[in-house]
């Protein structure tokens, strides 16, 4: 492994665990009781944690930086790309307004995710 590639796996490690630490603080409310089962806050902080991973995952393979340095171009393709899924995410959040914080964070990650790995799909394809 690279240096590169080292510190990239370091901070990915960083972030998840941050991610989760945030998951397992908007894991949302019983309704019936008011209180949070634990066996769901960690569910959802594992759900983040693992969403963080494929992310930064899906960023690795697209710069594809295991084979070294990327292009200016295919940075500014990517990051382009990766505008792109924030807008999906965006969009997510604003058409899940009527639900819970949790609950719409999620399926805001969810969106992003899912714009990743088609970031991904795209950029091996075009390469």
């Amino acid at each position: 492994m690279t240096d590169t590639q080292i510190l990239y796996l370091g901070f990915g490690l960083v972030a998840s665990l941050i991610f989760a630490v945030v998951g397992f603080q908007l894991a949302p409310a019983d309704p019936a009781t008011g209180l949070v089962p634990p066996k769901k806050r960690w569910n959802w902080a594992a759900g983040a944690a693992v969403q963080t991973v494929v992310n930064l995952g899906a960023l690795f393979e697209s710069l594809d930086l295991g084979r070294g340095a990327p292009t200016s171009a295919r940075v500014g393709g990517i990051g382009i790309g990766v505008m792109c899924a924030v807008l999906a995410a965006l969009v997510a959040y604003i058409l899940h307004g009527d639900e819970g914080r949790g609950p719409r964070w999620r399926k805001t990650g969810g969106s992003f995710t899912a714009a990743m790995v088609i970031l991904v799909i795209v950029a091996k394809v075009v390469s």
